[in-house]
């Protein structure tokens, strides 16, 4: 299975409406794990986790630009989805009870789910009732914060980042070293013409190049920036270990390898743009 994340470093309109719409229909995967767990009576962060990151997810391709402001969006969409999903819970919960109190002839009717459901805020209100489960929303929702906390701060820092190289792309700037001075520019290995067979991993591009992070044959993988390879790197005995190739242009720095992270990446001026996981 593939989870492709690849980023072009452009600047396009962001529709937050639609936006929202993706944000929902896709963080509707951890209200359900979120009913689905408190049917066996389970709490957990990944239900968080998983909201949150597909709610992220359905914003940015909807919303067709990632952006701080998006992240805030959708994870906020993604605990609501988590309350409506509790709230659902308790209507379940309501309706099994009054199917169980009928069965066992406390009582001469039987409530819908529906009807359970519109039931919830009178016994919300009872105290022997109301206290217990907003506890467990609480709780659960505790879980879900700690989950997925380190996605959201994560996800805010890379917007930042890549905002700031979009910033340097369009003013030119470029990247220096400790002495203030650019880095001097890699010599590109060879042509990236090849006979060979090739896979090509990702692909981006930025500051005026393209930039591909390939694999040639069974065991050789190369940074090639317009046309031309930059690096390599030979797997060891065919297993993937976590390594970086990396280049130098026009005073930016390119990245490319695998991360255990990250997986396969593209990175520029030590920011990842370009992403692929293969589980």
């Amino acid at each position: 299975m593939n989870s492709n994340n690849s980023i072009k470093i452009t600047d396009t309109t962001e529709n937050v409406a639609a936006g929202i719409v993706g944000a929902f229909l896709f963080s509707l995967a951890g209200g359900l794990m979120w009913f689905l767990l408190n049917l066996v009576g389970f709490f957990s962060a990944i239900s968080g986790f998983i909201g949150v990151v597909l709610a992220i997810k359905g914003y940015r391709i909807f919303a067709k630009k990632e952006s701080v402001k998006g992240v805030i969006i959708a994870s906020v969409i993604a605990f609501l989805v988590l309350v409506i999903a509790w709230y659902f819970c308790f209507g379940k919960d309501i309706y099994d009870a009054f199917q169980q109190w009928f069965k066992d002839g406390e009582i001469d009717y039987t409530l819908s789910f529906s009807q359970s459901l519109a039931a919830v805020p009178a016994f919300l209100t009872d105290p022997e009732v109301g206290p217990s489960y907003i506890r467990n929303l609480l709780v659960g929702l505790g879980f879900a914060l700690l989950g997925s906390i380190g996605t959201i701060i994560t996800s805010i820092r890379n917007i930042k980042a890549r905002n700031k190289l979009f910033e340097q792309q369009n003013s030119g700037e470029a990247s220096s070293d400790a002495d203030g001075d650019a880095p001097e520019d890699s010599i590109a290995l060879r042509s990236a013409q090849t006979d060979e067979k090739v896979r090509e991993f990702l692909k981006t591009n930025a500051f005026g190049h393209e930039i591909v992070f390939r694999r040639v044959g069974k065991a050789r993988e190369e940074l090639v920036i317009d046309g031309s390879v930059y690096a390599e790197y030979v797997l060891v005995q065919k297993v993937q270990f976590p390594y970086q190739m990396q280049a130098t242009l026009d005073g930016h720095r390119y990245e490319a390898g695998y991360d255990a992270g990250l997986g396969n990446f593209i990175a520029i001026d030590k920011v990842p743009v370009a992403k692929k996981f293969r589980w």
